[in-house]
């Protein structure tokens, strides 16, 4: 870039940011909105994975204990 360009930017940049008012309110920016279809896909990925689960669980019971490797 150019010397004066890139002074330029610099300085209307540095003008831009000092004029926001200090004392402004700020507002959070709402939540992004989540198409159905995805809230759909994601709630029948969920209990399709919870009854895996249970499933497996009826066919080859975990007791929570796990042996070390032996090497």
């Amino acid at each position: 870039m150019l010397p004066i360009a890139s002074e330029i930017a610099v300085r209307n940049t540095t003008q831009i940011a000092a004029s926001a008012v200090p004392d402004a309110p700020a507002r959070p920016d709402p939540p992004p909105r989540q198409p159905r279809l995805r809230l759909a896909v994601a709630a029948f990925l969920r209990a399709s994975a919870q009854r895996r689960t249970r499933l497996a669980d009826r066919i080859d019971p975990c007791t929570g204990v796990v042996e070390p490797l032996a090497g």
